[in-house]
């Protein structure tokens, strides 16, 4: 890894698949997919189309600053982040029927902000390869980096040659990785998960945690027993994986993912009120 003092991405090639935001019509049940750090909508579109097949309305947000220009993504704070998260909520809030959020790595933190946040608003959650914890030495370097360079760490961008934490390498090829990213976004990441964590006590709903084994990226077992032991949802349940790495909406299990998410999800449908004959 190098760093770099300009935002220009130019060597990255140009991505074949959607990195759009998508909407998916549906009835009974909404779920709001939040993608993580540096991804884009991309991520959970396998899981939205799984969802949508069984006719749950789907709404996958774009973070503030993610598929732009590292740039974009570097002037985006924490809070803009959570106000993308806020909008597809109130988007999917006029059609007055249940609503799970599903978050990815970071957006499985933001996820549980707003299912503290927003209380009855939010029905169930789930929370897939959460980042609450990032390997110890990642950690203390980027604090250390934060002590050195205090203000500095706003124009300091790192490149990273390395493709996304994926073990599929089919998945691995074609997954949009960002190799130029600003130095601040990890420490805002930090920062945003030290705010959250004393939030999940509050959280009360049935809640689904879904981690790799062989995450490189957000170590499972720290994670993992942080989420389940401070989560204050009675009704919480954990699958660990064995094959894939961090983003697990796309990786090898992707189906099994997918299918525990669905089910988990559809578990919320309304059911449609019977006419009182006469």
């Amino acid at each position: 890894m190098t760093t770099s003092t300009t935002g220009s991405d130019s060597d990255e090639p140009p991505s074949l698949v959607d990195k759009h935001e998508f909407f998916f019509p549906g009835n009974s049940v909404s779920a709001l997919l939040i993608h993580g750090l540096t991804g884009t909508p991309f991520e959970m579109r396998y899981i939205a189309e799984q969802l949508a097949a069984r006719g749950v309305r789907v709404r996958g947000v774009r973070l503030a600053g993610h598929a732009e220009t590292p740039e974009a993504l570097g002037a985006a704070a924490s809070d803009n982040w959570y106000e993308s998260v806020v909008n597809g909520l109130e988007e999917l809030r006029q059609y007055r029927e249940p609503i799970v959020a599903v978050g990815l790595s970071m957006g499985a933190v933001l996820s549980a902000r707003l299912a503290a946040d927003q209380g009855e608003s939010i029905s169930g959650l789930v929370m897939l390869a959460p980042s609450f914890f990032l390997p110890v030495s990642k950690t203390l370097a980027l604090r250390a980096l934060r002590g050195v360079l205090g203000s500095l760490v706003d124009s300091i961008y790192l490149y990273n040659p390395r493709d996304s934490d994926i073990h599929d390498a089919a998945a691995r090829s074609v997954h949009p990785s960002c190799h130029l990213m600003p130095l601040s976004a990890p420490l805002k990441l930090l920062d945003l998960s030290a705010v959250v964590k004393p939030m999940l006590p509050k959280i009360t709903q049935p809640a689904l945690v879904i981690h790799a084994r062989n995450d490189h990226t957000c170590p499972m077992r720290r994670n993992l027993s942080y989420v389940l032991r401070h989560l204050g949802s009675v009704e919480k349940r954990a699958i660990e994986l064995y094959e894939s790495y961090h983003v697990i909406t796309v990786d090898s299990e992707k189906e099994l993912v997918a299918g525990e998410v669905a089910e988990f999800v559809e578990r919320f449908r309304v059911v449609p009120q019977k006419r009182a004959a006469g």
